[in-house]
């Protein structure tokens, strides 16, 4: 196959969909096919262009192995405001709409782009040249901005979003989304047909985490004795993220005398907010790792006592962070604040790796650390490596990647099948 990879979000970018395209591509190219990716200049997540980049309106380049790799410009967007994801959105659609009409003619899509707008472009160039499109669906759009309160309910522009988005992904050969609940809207709601839709996680290597680092060279850095309980978030300190319950609860007075810190790892939109919020509230007690280097990950991690994957309001219902892979596989046990009926939750319960607690109860969460600081350290052990065993058999590339390559193969030789008719 000739297959052509749209990804708005790529390495080195920091991001799990960024990688598990990169790892796609990869595994195409292995595989025989010849491979092209159209992504974005990097820019996230601070949403500032890398220095190393060049800012011209294309780039090209072919990777040590083979494939081709090919950046647009787009309009990076620095604030977590509708109107900053709004350009960012149209921009990258347009310019990686064009440069993908300057480019032969693949026989399938991968589309991770941004949702409904630059998907859509992309959705209707296919159209026009009869190539299938196999689409992932990372997050819920519109229901994500109603969950966030940037749109209401009962808005016109939410109806004509998600009209919308039912017409891009009924265009599409397929769409691939990264849990049920995701799965059931598109198909009850968007009224994809249910062949069409399939059910792939996002997932990481397997050896993303080293188990034989303990963490203890992280704790020594940050100042942190081994006789204090850690708490620790690492991910992207956005908006959506509900990093400041987690601050809340460490000035809550359940937990205020205990031998206790928490450690936000990462960078984003909130992350000032967040410092100025910890200085008021709970001191010393709060530190920030901000960057937060790729190749920390297993260090910070693995240092917790308790990994906390906090959410806001309903947004767990319309999102699944990538952050709960890295905790899973980092075999330590997790406290997510999330909805009950969500994803997130689910994923706890059936690993038995933690807790679930309501969002938005910095009260609740105090109550939660304060009861694992209790447990014996052999019991939050099994709890860690319940996690990883989960995420092991669930949440790797040797679990998703073959399902995935399958459902591109499969459009394409769908796509085949019809011309040859025609």
């Amino acid at each position: 196959m000739r297959v052509q990879v749209v990804s708005c979000v790529f390495p080195p970018v920091p991001l799990v969909s960024g990688r598990t395209s990169s790892e796609l591509a990869e595994e195409l190219h292995r595989r025989g096919h010849k491979v092209e990716v159209i992504t974005s200049y990097p820019s996230r997540p601070a949403g500032v262009r890398y220095d190393e980049y060049t800012r011209s309106l294309f780039g090209r380049t072919v990777t040590e192995t083979g494939w081709v790799l090919l950046r647009c410009w787009s309009i990076p967007s620095s604030q977590s405001t509708l109107t900053s994801r709004l350009l960012e959105n149209v921009s990258f659609g347009l310019t990686a709409a064009l440069c993908a009409l300057f480019t032969p003619r693949p026989d399938v899509i991968y589309a991770n782009t941004w949702p409904i707008l630059a998907a859509g472009l992309l959705v209707l160039l296919s159209k026009l040249r009869h190539v299938p499109v196999v689409m992932s669906i990372q997050d819920l759009y519109p229901e994500s901005l109603i969950v966030q309160r940037r749109l209401r309910q009962d808005s016109l522009l939410v109806r004509a979003m998600r009209w919308l988005d039912g017409q891009v992904v009924r265009g599409c050969a397929a769409v691939v989304v990264i849990s049920e609940r995701f799965a059931e809207v598109y198909r009850e709601e968007r009224q994809m047909p249910s062949r069409r839709v399939h059910v792939i996680p996002n997932w990481a290597d397997r050896d993303l985490i080293d188990v034989g680092d303990s963490g203890a060279s992280f704790r020594a850095q940050q100042q942190i004795p081994e006789d204090v309980f850690l708490v620790v978030y690492g991910g992207n300190i956005g908006q959506a993220a509900g990093v400041e319950t987690v601050i809340q609860a460490l000035g809550d007075a359940r937990v205020r005398h205990e031998r206790l810190c928490f450690v936000a790892a990462g960078e984003g939109s909130r992350l000032e907010h967040c410092r100025l919020l910890a200085a008021r509230l709970a001191g010393d007690r709060v530190r920030f790792y901000s960057p937060w280097p790729l190749e920390d990950t297993s260090r910070v991690l693995r240092a917790a006592d308790v990994l906390v994957l906090p959410t806001q309001g309903q947004q767990s219902l319309v999102s699944v962070p990538s952050k709960l892979i890295s905790y899973t596989l980092a075999a330590r046990p997790v406290i997510a604040l999330a909805q009950p009926e969500s994803d997130v939750a689910n994923v706890v319960k059936q690993a038995g790796c933690g807790w679930v607690v309501p969002p938005e109860r910095p009260d609740l969460l105090a109550q939660g650390i304060r009861n694992a600081m209790e447990l014996d350290p052999h019991l939050l052990d099994r709890l860690g490596q319940a996690g990883r065993s989960y995420a092991l058999a669930h949440f790797t590339r040797e679990a998703c990647l073959p399902r995935l390559i399958h459902v591109l193969e499969a459009a394409s030789a769908v796509s085949e099948r019809e011309e040859s008719r025609v």
